[in-house]
């Protein structure tokens, strides 16, 4: 990614978090109202008037932001037709219908900005709470220090200082250079949470439940399968539900550690929170082959099966388990 999609993203955060907005009223204007027009669309999926206004709001302020970067969303996708090559929003006006109908809140508005199969950028409103998320390429967190990188490049540096002012200054280099930046990287890393147990008198600090945020409305039974996998293998998991796109916003607010999907979802569902939480240092992941969730595909729309974790501790630690429930159930 170069510089000109930073300063670019820079330069229209403010104005599409007005876009969302305005979106976003459209939305409760019609949710508030005593009844509104819900259809079902030839994949089955519900729309209603809701998703029609949002979906005029936001090419009307895509298009005068950006007029010459193309538009993909949900409600004028033409499968006929081939994704952008070059950089291009994909949108989802109103993700969730189904929270929408049922007026239980679990509906969001989606903006994503693509750019080498890349979500580069994505926001995202609750409209039932007004809550608004954001999310850049570039506002990722450094990765992570691992051990043996860290005594490669500041090893040499520490001997150096040793030489030089003695070895207290080089522990304190070292406090300063390579400790304390990692001890607080790690805590940010870890486990979402500790838990102490007494084991023959000793006391043990362990993880605690892994918080798995699922689906609300879609539920399936491959989901239960995977709940009975897990405890199975003597993982203890607590469930957090929720709908539409807040199951990322979930995971990149840490209230929520992996979302497993198996069942289809569409690139527009996903790409805005998978943006967000690239800000905060997650992943999502193909979990037949491990790789990074890619976008523009040629052949679909749909994403295959991917599992989105908070950081890339629980990913190292998780997605080969995960991957292993599916290959067995595929």
């Amino acid at each position: 990614m170069d510089k000109s999609s930073k300063i670019f993203i820079e330069n229209i955060s403010k104005p599409l978090r007005k876009i969302v907005s305005d979106a976003s009223k459209e939305i409760m204007t019609v949710y508030e109202s005593e009844s509104f027009n819900t259809q079902t669309k030839m994949d089955g999926s519900p729309v209603t008037e809701a998703d029609r206004k949002a979906h005029n709001v936001i090419i009307k302020g895509l298009k005068t932001l950006t007029p010459n970067t193309p538009v993909i969303s949900e409600e004028s996708y033409d499968a006929s037709k081939k994704s952008p090559s070059g950089r291009y929003w994909l949108v989802d006006p109103l993700d969730g219908t189904k929270g929408f109908i049922n007026k239980d809140g679990n509906f969001t508005v989606n903006i994503a900005l693509i750019d080498n199969t890349v979500p580069i950028f994505g926001i995202i409103e609750a409209p039932a709470t007004g809550k608004i998320w954001s999310g850049s390429f570039f506002q990722r967190p450094p990765r992570r220090f691992r051990l043996g990188a860290m005594f490669f490049f500041i090893g040499p540096l520490a001997l150096f200082v040793s030489n030089i002012f003695g070895p207290i200054s080089a522990l304190i280099f070292l406090m300063l250079f390579w400790i304390i930046p990692w001890f607080n990287q790690h805590k940010s890393y870890g486990p979402h949470s500790v838990i102490k147990e007494k084991i023959d008198g000793k006391l043990v600090y362990k993880d605690g439940p892994l918080r798995l945020v699922m689906s609300k409305n879609h539920q399936t039974e491959i989901d239960r399968k995977f709940l009975d996998f897990l405890t199975s293998k003597d993982i203890a998991y607590d469930l957090v539900e929720k709908g539409s796109s807040l199951k990322l916003c979930a995971l990149a607010d840490n209230e929520a550690d992996i979302y497993p999907r198996f069942g289809p979802t569409s690139e527009w569902d996903i790409a805005a929170g998978h943006a967000c939480l690239i800000k905060q240092g997650g992943r999502v992941c193909q979990i037949s082959s491990g790789d990074h969730l890619t976008y523009s595909k040629e052949d679909s729309i749909l994403n295959p099966a991917f599992a989105a974790f908070r950081n890339t501790y629980l990913k190292d630690r998780y997605l080969g388990l995960i991957s292993d429930f599916y290959k067995k159930l595929v």
